[in-house]
C-alpha cells in the first residue's frame, strides 16, 4: 500500500466513555476524519486514464462502467469541507462508513491486519470505527 505522507491528517480521536458529544462537535469530528480517506482516494484514483478527469458524471457511460466509479462519485460529492458542513448528520455518517469500508479494503489488499498494524491507514480505520460507534451512541441518547 502506498504510504501517504499525511500523518498529520491521520485521525486520532479518543473516545471518552459516558461523555455526551454535541452534534456540532460530532459533525466536526466526522469532517476531520474524512480528510484522510479523501487524500487516499485522490492518490489512488487514476487521473490519467479518466476521460472525465475525476469529475464523476452519472450520465457519462465511461463513469457508469468505470471500476473506480463509486470512489470517484464519493469524492465528487464529498470533496469540499464547505459542502460537508451543510450535509445532514446521517449523510456524514454514511460517508464515514463508506470511507471505513474503502480504507479497510485497501489495508486488507495490502495484507495488513487492521487490528494490529500500526500504519496510518490501519490506525485510521480503528479510530474511525470508534468515531462511528460514538455517533451511534450520540443518536441513541439524543
Amino acid at each position: 500500500m502506498n504510504r501517504l505522507s499525511v500523518s498529520t491528517y491521520a485521525m486520532r480521536v479518543d473516545s471518552a466513555v459516558n461523555v455526551r458529544i454535541s452534534e456540532p462537535d460530532m459533525r466536526q469530528r466526522i469532517i476531520v476524519a474524512l480528510t484522510y480517506p479523501r487524500i487516499m482516494l485522490v492518490a489512488n484514483l487514476d487521473k490519467e486514464e479518466c476521460p472525465q478527469h475525476l469529475f464523476f458524471n452519472h450520465a457519462h457511460e465511461a463513469c457508469r462502467m468505470c471500476e473506480q466509479g463509486e470512489e470517484c462519485r464519493w469524492l465528487n460529492v464529498n470533496d469540499h469541507i464547505s459542502v460537508l458542513a451543510k450535509k445532514p448528520m446521517d449523510s456524514l455518517y454514511e460517508s464515514l462508513q463508506f470511507c471505513i469500508d474503502y480504507v479497510e479494503a485497501q489495508c486488507r489488499h495490502a495484507t495488513h491486519s487492521v487490528r494490529w498494524c500500526a500504519c496510518d491507514s490501519c490506525d485510521w480505520v480503528r479510530s474511525a470505527r470508534r468515531l462511528a460507534s460514538d455517533y451511534r451512541q450520540m443518536v441513541r441518547t439524543h
